[in-house]
């Protein structure tokens, strides 16, 4: 009888090892060692408890919770040996009775493998002191951003004022949110009446503002405000996905006030004999909303035209004719004339270049405008007299020449009669 327990015995250990060897070959070593009786080990959101040890009977009684449930999904009573599985994400979980310890404390060594591991959290991976009650399980908060302006469609120049919450309606706290708020382009930040200060927490089903402020928009045109961005963790440290906000559209119409010059230039004939005479007019109208200054308009005058007088308003600067006006005025009018002589023969344009500056109420600069004016073209034709300095200089000498001679004759018979 006692070589038959010992038959047992060695009989009981090999078949152990197998089954050892076995969850060894068939996936990944999870635990391999004891557990106190109401201790356990958690998987992500699983936790195996060793419920009650019954050393007299070899056998345990073994517990599989998941999540904060307080009914366990499984409840097995195993012997010394045997084994039983569990699917976590998909993946089969198998926990075998290794051996029971009694003393001071009853223990069950237990272990524990999978098929594939790589779903593992190793932040949820490990002993738990008091099983299932004690284990922390992580939650997913999920935050959601909005972004809200007041109005969506202004002037330039004119102010906005945005407002960015942020509503946690996940299942736990969000630990270590950090918000960026990036100045869209065209704007201008004005004012910041509440703006969060490095990394803060938002618990679970919690609202609240972080961002308040005012931007000046600064140009006209359709502008999508920038997406307010959190990152955040949960509550063991796992990073989750980047939260981003909606973007607001915003249209900005143009309401500076500019000056506005038509400078227009036109001369009273466009043909023209050579040695004839022009004259031209610079009509300058101011027809935009604000005032201008520094007004200056160049007049070019091409070469087989000559620039031969004009109004007192034309000054002759660097040999070029130039009006000088230090303001004009919204609706303003003014004409000034100038005269022109025929040099050569051919076709020619008159321009004037045009500048002036002027305040449109948003920029503290003042801003500068420029234009081109010309005038139709101007043809210069041969003189009534031109075809006679075509012909040769004898043409012209010898009449001459006949009739100095035949003056001189008579000059000198008129006084030999006369004595």
């Amino acid at each position: 009888m006692k070589h038959f327990g010992k038959t047992l015995t060695f009989i009981s250990l090999a078949v152990l090892l197998l089954l050892i060897s076995a969850g060894s070959a068939s996936g990944k070593i999870l635990f391999n060692d004891t557990l106190l009786e109401g201790d356990g080990f958690q998987i992500n959101n699983y936790v195996i408890d060793v419920a009650e040890v019954f050393s007299e009977h070899g056998a345990a009684t073994i517990y599989v919770f998941e999540g904060e449930s307080a009914t366990p999904t499984h409840d097995k009573f195993v012997s010394v040996g045997s084994s039983f599985k569990f699917t976590v994400e998909g993946e089969d979980v198998e926990v075998t009775l290794i051996s029971i310890h009694s003393g001071i404390a009853l223990r069950a060594k237990l272990l524990i493998t999978v098929t594939d591991g790589s779903f593992i959290n190793s932040k949820t991976l490990g002993e738990v002191k008091g099983g299932h009650k004690n284990a922390v399980f992580p939650k997913t908060p999920v935050l959601e951003i909005t972004k809200t302006v007041d109005a969506d469609s202004i002037m330039v120049g004119d102010v906005i004022n945005v407002k960015v919450s942020v509503t946690n309606s996940g299942d736990g706290d969000a630990e270590k949110v950090l918000f960026s708020d990036p100045t869209s382009a065209k704007f201008v930040l004005q004012q910041t009446l509440i703006s969060p200060s490095g990394q803060t927490v938002i618990k679970k089903g919690e609202t609240r503002l972080i961002y308040a402020y005012s931007l000046k928009a600064t140009e006209p045109g359709t502008f999508v405000l920038n997406p307010t961005t959190a990152i955040y963790s949960n509550s063991i440290g796992d990073d989750l996905p980047q939260a981003s906000s909606n973007t607001p559209t915003i249209i900005v119409e143009d309401s500076s006030k500019k000056a506005n010059l038509d400078v227009t230039l036109v001369v009273d004939k466009y043909t023209v004999d050579r040695r004839g005479n022009l004259q031209g007019t610079i009509r300058i109208k101011n027809i935009g909303e604000s005032s201008a200054s520094a007004v200056t308009v160049n007049l070019a005058v091409p070469t087989g035209l000559k620039y031969s007088g004009g109004d007192s308003a034309i000054e002759i600067i660097s040999g070029v004719p130039t009006i000088y006006l230090e303001s004009f005025g919204v609706q303003q009018e003014k004409e000034i004339s100038f005269n022109l002589k025929a040099m050569d023969e051919g076709t020619y344009t008159l321009s004037t270049q045009n500048s002036y500056r002027f305040s449109d109420g948003i920029n503290p600069t003042s801003q500068v405008a420029s234009s081109t004016s010309v005038t139709n073209a101007i043809y210069v034709k041969k003189g009534k007299y031109d075809h006679l300095l075509e012909q040769p200089v004898y043409v012209y000498l010898a009449p001459l020449l006949v009739i100095g001679a035949v003056a001189g004759w008579l000059f000198y018979r008129h006084r030999q009669y006369k004595f």
